[in-house]
Parts: structure tokens; sequence; C-alpha cells
């Protein structure tokens, strides 16, 4: 009669059986902590989304430690520069502005970048206002060794804050 059989309990070592359990917490609660572009006690300078769901973010760690840029998603972080965080970071990256006032009547410009070099590839975050037509276009300019340029474009009204903030630290180099 099958249905009157005892079903006996499967027995798991407990050597086992709490070695597969650490694991499991270790994964659960590392996984996140390295995967996020954005770390407890990091403030946003600029950021910006593409399209594709990727995300490009300049961050300062707590009381300005540190500063870093990463790219990628909260699952995949494609890059991260510099891999070191430490107060020379600043010192790693280079802030550039042109700036004309005059409103839409003098066709103002408000162009903000910040570059640094990782890998014999150059990378210019670009925050750029035009008055004349009140618009905003940020992103990426990524050369590679040979010259090639790929500009890497934020999806419209995704910015969130501005290199401007930058304008007037003394922490990262002046490129003007």
């Amino acid at each position: 009669m099958a249905f009157g059989r005892k079903i006996e309990k499967l027995e798991i070592p407990k050597k086992v059986n709490m070695k597969i359990k650490l694991i499991l917490l270790l994964f659960i609660f590392s996984a996140p902590v390295f995967s996020q572009l954005i770390q407890d006690g990091e403030e946003v300078i600029f950021s910006f989304k593409l399209k594709s769901g990727k995300s490009a973010v300049l961050l300062k760690g707590e009381n300005e430690s540190y500063l870093v840029y990463r790219f990628g998603t909260n699952k995949n972080i494609e890059l991260e520069y510099p891999t070191e965080l430490s107060a020379e970071s600043w010192q790693k990256f280079t802030y550039s502005y042109y700036f004309r006032g005059g409103g839409k009547e003098n066709a103002g410009l408000d162009l903000n970048y910040v570059s640094f070099e990782n890998n014999g590839y150059s990378y210019k975050l670009y925050d750029e206002y035009s008055a004349e037509d009140d618009s905003r276009h940020t992103g990426v300019l990524v050369t590679d060794t040979e010259g090639k340029e790929r500009d890497i474009t934020g999806a419209k009204g995704s910015a969130v804050g501005s290199l401007v903030s930058l304008r007037y630290s003394e922490k990262i180099k002046n490129g003007q």
C-alpha cells in the first residue's frame, strides 16, 4: 500500500549544513556591499543615467575624504576610478569650465568638465548648459589609445547634481 509508507527524514551532516549556511550568509551580506554604485557615507556630486539603464556617478566620500567615479549598474560596476579611495584621489581628476553669462540674448553657456586617465583611456565627464535653448547635455567622452572617441550621452532629464559644485574646490586639479 503506497499511502502507508513512512518517509524517513534525510539527514545532512552538521558540518556540511553549517558550511552551507555560512556560505549563504556571506553571499547574502557581502554582495550588496561590493556591488553598489553609491555606498554608505558617499555623496553624489554628479550623476546621470543612460537609456540602457547604466549610470555614471561622481561621488565624494564622507567629509570629502575621497573622490571616485563609477560606471555601470548596482549589480555590475564596470569601472571604478580610482580603485584606492584616499585623500590623494582628488588630484587624479581635473576640473575645467567655460562660462559666458548674459542669458538667452547673449547665448549664455555654462560648460563644466571633469577628466581623468585610466589604463591609456581618457575620460571626460561633461555637464553643459545652453541658455539659448535652455538645454542641458550630460555624458562622458571616452578616448582610446588611438584617439578614437566614443560619446556616452546621458538620458535627457536624468542628471542629478552638477559639476559646477567643483568650480571653487581646492582639492581637485584645476584645468583652467
